[in-house]
């Protein structure tokens, strides 16, 4: 019988400098007494997570999600480039609107 992909003890290689992210198809969990789940190696790989990184979880309609806190940046980042062309510094933007302010105000 062939080895299960994903469920071994040892860690699997990754690349954490990626930023695309796989998908691993759907795998069986059992919860044990603490409520612990071992999220096997390839889920963990495909995340982009090791041991000792922190996930942030929540429930959506009965759901359970983790997502790694670099997986987040990278999504709001890409959301924020859906209105912020690349290139833009806002620091700068927002620095000046406070100057001009600030001189308005003196002014």
């Amino acid at each position: 019988m062939p080895a299960q992909r994903g469920f071994a003890d040892d860690q699997q290689p990754y690349d954490r400098q990626t930023d695309e992210l796989r998908s691993v198809p759907h795998a069986r969990l059992k919860i044990d007494k603490a409520g612990r789940v071992v999220i096997p190696a390839e889920m963990r790989a495909a995340m982009g997570v090791a041991v000792g990184d922190v996930l942030v979880a929540r429930v959506v309609d009965g759901e359970f999600r983790l997502i790694s806190r670099e997986a987040g940046v990278r999504r709001a980042q890409r959301l924020v480039r859906q209105h912020v062309p690349e290139g833009t510094r806002l620091v700068d933007e927002l620095l000046a609107e406070r100057r001009a302010d600030a001189r308005n105000e003196n002014g």
